[in-house]
């Protein structure tokens, strides 16, 4: 089973064809291991069936790989793996089954022009289903369900592995084959719909009976494995749960794992993000983030990242009590780059496993973000076909992009944050739930929120309010949206403690619409809209270039307002998504005064995160140094007021002293300079 405390992981990525004799001809199970044994491995990821569809192994079920000529891959890795301390993970490739979608056309997925997968050939397009790479099959149709069964029934009656990863639990693209029209008939008596449009329940149902099959389709494949081997632990791959409601992956498919884990290749800013949102929403720990060797990802196949790079990751992941995998591609022949795994992957692990004795317990934080994967659509969407003919760029994705926003504000205001998903909002114990333009809001969400205003929790809320309860709990009745998609916050008097940097002259640019909204009630009016001179995306125009401040309005941009035991903060629009620095920081203020005498606060620059953590009873921190150019520039001064007496402040390794003094309230501990990462204990009085 998953063993606890296994944070140092390889993903041997063998999606390869078997076309060219040289395919797999220099494929070396005793080489690949000891290299791995050497590094410091703990799980070593062995494939089994690929996107290809082609096995590893001997199989009953569709096709081995013809580059083994019959060698089991699996069972020697298996084998050799255990004998050698290192546990394994086997990989199965859900949905995305080159084999089967040549071998069954019956099965394959077919998107709103009536095309399967393998009839295009835009490699650089977007979606994955447009690439021609790939051949990809649905979740729905039940004879490939069944294959699959008979599948997954193969290998864990034959093989022993620890866990397994059940990969590609989405749809790149809405599907439209006979199993999920008849499926969605079944369910409405209707036809699936065509045309995006949010504001009507019988979309938002669709999107929510999708995101029910797939993780309908992921608690069978869960249950394949479980019934022949109750003791191994499940991990379908979550890193699609921030993709786009295309996709049809949520939260419900981290229900059906044991624990979670995903593969991204953003910066360390979406890595924080990701590992505290991972983090709560794994059943057990350590959840996994899995990133590439390469830079910046898989399709750049030889280069590698620097030893600081990867040990900013691994780092990152550890302080939350998260594994680090590494995703590597192998080369066609069956080779790795075994000079990287006996230099910069073996340093990074010596590097990192003396820590993994300090990490997990309780995180400390002020502010929650709440990201809700069930609400993954943004309303400027709607009029669009649900299947555009063209691919070339997504919505702007503020679902994502608010809580992102979030968390670079927080970061660069040194306020302790946490992500959490829906299933975590009935437990907030923070001052400070962020609801970051969360444009679907559900009634179990909605009474999550409401109990949390009762215990005196504060919220803040932008842009759209997705639940009836919100507009009661402000008092306001909902009256569309702005017209322009520029628009302007102007502050008010008592605004101006958190707009300083604006005025009548200056107010705040917002680029997108603002909610309106007629308030009634009690409430601080903070901010007023203005808008244009003249109506965007017109031929008219009063500067040329922009669209300036013209028209002052008494509509609320943003207001505070007394509800239940707590506060309640809402703007018009989600400034948390702004780019300009004095946006950022006004949202800043907007937090700080709502997040109450925060676990600890720091004068460290923006891109260093400081975490802590209690174990044990011992009080931990870490600072990172996570700027995303190497080579890292050296930071000094930093310093930790925490509001208690710190005795002392020791080096976790090593157990240097770090000076302290005492505070007006607490105590200052002073940091020496970080290049990439400390990790440190707290002795109090």
């Amino acid at each position: 089973m998953w063993i606890e405390g296994n944070y140092r992981r390889i993903f041997m990525d063998m999606h390869l064809d078997d076309w060219n004799d040289e395919f797999l001809s220099r494929l070396d199970p005793p080489g690949l291991v000891d290299m791995m044994k050497d590094a410091g491995v703990q799980q070593l990821v062995v494939k089994c069936r690929s996107h290809t569809g082609l096995a590893y192994f001997p199989t009953k079920t569709g096709r081995m790989h013809r580059g083994l000529h019959g060698r089991d891959y699996v069972g020697e890795m298996t084998e050799l793996c255990h004998k050698n301390g290192i546990a394994v993970m086997a990989y199965f490739s859900q949905v995305f089954d080159n084999w089967a979608y040549e071998n069954h056309p019956d099965w394959r997925s077919i998107n709103g022009e009536g095309k399967t997968s393998r009839e295009y050939e835009d490699y650089y397009s977007i979606t994955m289903f447009r690439r021609g790479r790939y051949g990809i099959v649905c979740p729905n149709n039940e004879d490939y369900r069944s294959y699959v069964r008979d599948c997954l029934t193969e290998l864990a009656e034959n093989y022993r592995f620890e866990s397994i990863f059940l990969d590609m639990p989405f749809w790149p693209e809405p599907c439209f084959c006979p199993s999920c029209r008849r499926k969605y008939h079944d369910a409405t008596g209707r036809e699936l719909p065509r045309i995006v449009d949010w504001s009507d329940p019988e979309m938002r149902r669709w999107q929510a009976l999708r995101e029910e099959w797939m993780a309908e389709f992921a608690a069978l494949n869960t249950s394949h494995v479980k019934k022949v081997r109750p003791e191994v632990t499940i991990e379908h791959n979550m890193a699609v749960a921030t993709a786009p409601w295309q996709f049809g992956s949520t939260d419900l498919v981290a229900e059906q794992c044991d624990y979670v884990g995903g593969d991204l290749y953003g910066g360390y800013l979406e890595q924080t993000f990701i590992c505290k949102y991972y983090r709560n929403l794994s059943k057990a720990l350590p959840f996994v983030y899995i990133t590439s060797r390469c830079d910046p990802d898989l399709s750049y196949h030889t280069t590698t990242k620097s030893e600081e790079e990867l040990l900013l990751h691994t780092i990152t992941a550890l302080v939350h009590d998260g594994a680090f995998s590494i995703c590597d591609g192998m080369n066609p022949s069956g080779t790795m780059c075994e000079s990287i795994y006996r230099g910069t992957i073996k340093n990074v692990f010596a590097k990192s496993a003396p820590y993994e004795k300090h990490v997990g317990g309780h995180m400390h934080a002020n502010v929650a973000i709440w990201f809700s994967s069930r609400s993954k659509y943004d309303l400027g969407e709607n009029g669009n076909s649900v299947c555009p003919d063209t691919y070339q760029s997504r919505q702007k994705q503020e679902y994502l992009q608010n809580p992102l926003g979030m968390t670079r504000i927080l970061r660069e205001e040194n306020i302790p944050f946490t992500v959490i998903p829906s299933g975590k909002l009935a437990a907030v114990e923070e001052d400070l739930l962020v609801i970051p333009g969360v444009v679907n809001v559900r009634d179990e969400e909605m009474k999550a929120i409401e109990d949390f205003l009762g215990r005196g929790g504060n919220l803040y809320i932008s842009g759209h309010l997705g639940h009836p309860r919100l507009l009661e709990l402000l008092e306001a009745e909902y009256e569309g949206r702005t017209g322009h998609n520029v628009t302007y916050m102007r502050p008010t008097e008592a605004g101006r403690r958190f707009f300083a940097d604006f005025d009548d002259v200056s107010p705040m640019a917002v680029q997108g619409r603002m909610e309106l909204l007629a308030m009634r009630g009690n409430y601080e009016l903070l901010a007023t809209i203005t808008l244009p001179y003249t109506m965007t995306g017109k031929k008219e125009f009063s500067a040329i270039h922009s669209n300036p401040p013209g028209i002052h309005t008494d509509r609320p941009a943003a207001i505070l307002k007394n509800s239940g035991g707590g506060k309640i903060f809402w703007t018009a629009a989600p400034i948390e998504g702004s780019r300009p620095y004095l946006s950022r920081k006004a949202a800043g203020r907007i937090v700080r005064e709502l997040s109450g005498e925060l676990k600890f606060s720091s004068n460290a620059p923006s891109f260093v995160e400081i975490l802590n953590w209690t174990r044990n009873g011992t009080i931990y921190f870490a600072a990172i140094n996570q700027q995303e150019a190497s080579p890292l520039a050296i930071m000094t001064g930093i310093e930790i007021t925490v509001p208690y007496r710190a005795r002392r402040a020791l080096m976790a390794e090593g157990g240097e002293e770090l000076p302290v003094r005492k505070a007006e309230k607490g105590s200052v501990i002073s940091l020496p300079p970080l290049e990439i990462f400390h990790i440190f204990r707290v002795e109090t009085a």
